[in-house]
């Protein structure tokens, strides 16, 4: 059932960027409760996933919408929330995530480099604003991606040094200083900082640090991904307060874009961003390819 469920949701939206054993592993909770809509040759036209008073995922098959299956898989998702004590319904992330929200092509407060993928469009979010949905950021959320050919700053390397910091890779002893540098810039994306896998050399996830006379004052994950899909991933950079405005999470990412390149990986990719990360990674090349909906109603 989760195979079929991940291949309707693949088919029809091919442009989220989610590891497919993490997508799996959402749809596999016990927990989760499935409403779906078959023909009556069992093929599977319709899902949804619910779980807590999350939409985890509301899917139609191409060629079967506009018939009222997903405002049917909707309705009932909304009322089981609803029966179950919860007062607002959140579309994306909530309890867990496949994706942060809704696809759209919409922004919804003024963006910087913007290149969206050519299927994007509007449909998905006008569906959840027609029956009482909200986008409930006061910012935009999106997904940014930068084509590795088009990375030319060969002389970004880890290890070096740059206006008097250096840039190399965390290792396990270093938990604690890079823990407090998160704490210090974006606490919310410490709990990430503390698995110990990040800090394995052969892992392909790392933590890259800026550090000045032994202290972290920057942080970054890096994940390469395998020879067959040659796509890298960027995530949670952190700058302390006190160091923001040197250009060091700009210098993050350009040697992060580096080491992908290295990796023989073609595509960097950051996930789940907002307004204002924009600017800085626009900066470093990457282009906004997705926008979401953090889409709400209250019940």
């Amino acid at each position: 059932m989760d195979e079929e469920i991940f291949e309707i949701y693949k088919r029809n939206l091919p442009f989220i960027t989610r590891k497919k054993e993490i997508v799996l592993q959402i749809l596999s909770n016990t927990h989760n409760i499935i409403l779906e809509k078959r023909e009556k040759s069992g093929k599977l036209t319709g899902i949804s996933v619910i779980n807590r008073n999350t939409l985890l995922l509301l899917c139609v098959d191409a060629g079967y919408r506009n018939q009222g299956i997903g405002t049917g898989l909707l309705e009932k998702s909304e009322q089981i929330v609803k029966n179950n004590g919860y007062k607002k319904i959140v579309a994306g992330n909530g309890y867990d995530y496949i994706m942060p929200g809704v696809p759209t092509s919409r922004r919804y407060f003024d963006a910087e480099n913007e290149e969206l993928y050519q299927e994007l469009d509007e449909n998905a979010s006008i569906f959840f604003q027609k029956r009482g949905y909200i986008h409930s950021w006061n910012c935009n959320c999106f997904d940014m991606k930068l084509l590795l050919k088009n990375f030319t700053s060969e002389c970004f390397k880890v290890g070096n040094s740059i206006d008097g910091v250096t840039y190399c890779w965390a290792e396990l002893k270093d938990i604690e200083k890079v823990c407090a540098c998160t704490d210090d810039a974006y606490k919310e994306f410490t709990w990430y900082y503390q698995n110990k896998g990040l800090y394995q050399e052969d892992s392909p996830s790392r933590v890259l640090v800026a550090v000045i006379n032994g202290e972290i004052i920057g942080t970054l994950i890096i994940t390469a991904g395998d020879e067959c899909k040659k796509s890298g991933s960027l995530a949670c950079i952190t700058v302390k307060r006190a160091y923001q405005g040197r250009h060091i999470g700009v210098n993050l990412i350009y040697l992060a874009n580096s080491y992908l390149k290295e990796k023989r990986m073609e595509e960097a990719y950051i996930g789940y961003t907002y307004t204002g990360l924009d600017h800085m990674y626009g900066y470093a090349g990457y282009k906004i390819c997705i926008y979401y909906m953090m889409a709400e109603k209250e019940l």
